[in-house]
């Protein structure tokens, strides 16, 4: 089976390990879309690279850039592009002519299927679809089926999907729930929408932490980690972490990531006795992020709402067990007792009981730790993906007025 994966900097480190999990079993073109405003996102880090507009080998480009280990995994890709519009507008002629250079691209590759990452995030290959036929079966994908509190320019991503929606032969989502939630939102969509969660983000674990990042073990280490904007909750921690520190007088609190959107956190509240909090808001580089998990006790994602969550699959790769709300996808992706626990949204007093459980009963810990190797090796494992993933593709070629997909090799 022959593959073309669609991706962007934001779904760098998941983009990746799929094409690894593929590549053992099928033929796998990977295509990164880039452009001067999100050169350092995610794992994504290019910040020193000027992209011309067009398509270009991405080897050369992003070598120098990564460890060996990252290198390793988008070779074992059979081709790696990047597609670049140069901070050209969408309507931009120039930019429909890029558009429409990579579709040509695709047709004389022939693929079996278009596997677009995230529709929401490619206005030009929107509006390139709207105005032709996918030169394959095309399957979209959608991270977020309704916007998270506080986004902004939301009428962009509807404007992706009104554009592109039609021309899709399915539409994956990430799990059970955004489903229901894409269909409620999107009403009159034809195409079939398959769920396929997932899986641990593991490869950032193989980086190794820069130098000067110091590893204390004073005491027990909140982490809450990742982009700060207004769904992540932050304030719903701070409100937790008094009640927290009164259980627990040597807890840790580190908060780490950036603010984006505009948004300004709140200020942290002071703490009794020798507790702390914390805050780094910046951006964490990938050799970095290592530090901050190796420090950690337990993840804590104190969401108001959410899809999936790639910060809960970071802790999951790093072998860190969370204490998370169960809002969006994210039951779905946390065993309740093995792989973290669960509290109701906005309850910060049941957030602070679940941390302080956690973090007094060492046994629980030790089982929880346990059941995230388990998980990431089983349940969220990419092999467990990709099996999945063959299943959707070889449907799509089967579907009515389609050419049928070639067999699989397994």
């Amino acid at each position: 089976m022959r593959i073309v994966l669609y991706t962007h900097p934001a779904f760098f480190e998941p983009a990746l390990s799929l094409v690894a999990a593929l590549a053992s079993s099928a033929e796998v073109h990977l295509v990164l879309e880039v452009n001067d405003r999100n050169q350092r996102i995610a794992s994504f880090e290019a910040s020193s690279v000027a992209f011309p507009p067009g398509l270009m080998a991405a080897d050369p480009v992003l070598a120098p850039l990564y460890a060996p280990t990252v290198r390793d995994m988008w070779r074992l890709a059979a081709t790696f592009t990047l597609v670049s519009h140069g901070g050209l507008r969408s309507r931009d002629p120039r930019s429909v002519r890029i558009t429409g250079q990579l579709l040509r691209w695709v047709r004389d590759l022939n693929p079996d299927v278009l596997h677009v990452d995230d529709v929401d995030v490619s206005p030009r290959l929107a509006l390139g679809l709207a105005l032709t036929r996918s030169p394959c079966p095309l399957l979209l994908g959608c991270h977020d089926p309704d916007p998270h509190s506080g986004a902004r320019h939301w009428w962009r991503k509807s404007l992706a999907r009104t554009l592109a929606f039609p021309r899709a032969d399915a539409v994956l989502v990430h799990h059970e729930s955004g489903r229901k939630a894409l269909l409620d939102r999107h009403r009159s969509l034809r195409a079939n929408v398959f769920v396929v969660r997932l899986a641990s983000y593991n490869f950032l674990a193989h980086l190794a932490p820069a130098e000067h990042a110091a590893v204390s073990d004073a005491g027990p280490v909140v982490l809450f980690f990742g982009r700060i904007s207004p769904y992540k909750g932050i304030e719903l921690l701070f409100r937790a972490a008094p009640l927290v520190a009164h259980a627990i007088p040597q807890v840790r609190f580190l908060v780490a990531g950036e603010p984006v959107g505009g948004f300004t956190p709140p200020a942290a509240p002071p703490l009794p006795g020798a507790a702390t909090i914390e805050t780094n808001y910046d951006y964490i580089a990938n050799t970095e992020i290592a530090s901050f998990f190796g420090r950690a006790t337990v993840s804590v994602l104190p969401y108001t709402d959410a899809s999936q969550s790639g910060v809960l699959l970071t802790s999951y790769g790093f072998g860190c067990p969370v204490v998370a709300t169960a809002v969006g996808g994210i039951p779905e992706y946390v065993e309740e007792g093995v792989t973290g626990l669960l509290v109701p949204p906005g309850d910060h007093a049941a957030l602070a009981a679940a941390v302080i459980r956690c973090l007094q009963d060492r046994d629980l810990l030790s089982r929880m730790r346990d059941g995230v190797a388990h998980a990431t090796r089983t349940d969220l494992s990419w092999q467990r993906v990709r099996s999945e993933l063959l299943d959707v593709y070889a449907g799509l070629g089967e579907a009515p007025g389609r050419r049928r997909v070639g067999r699989r090799n397994r």
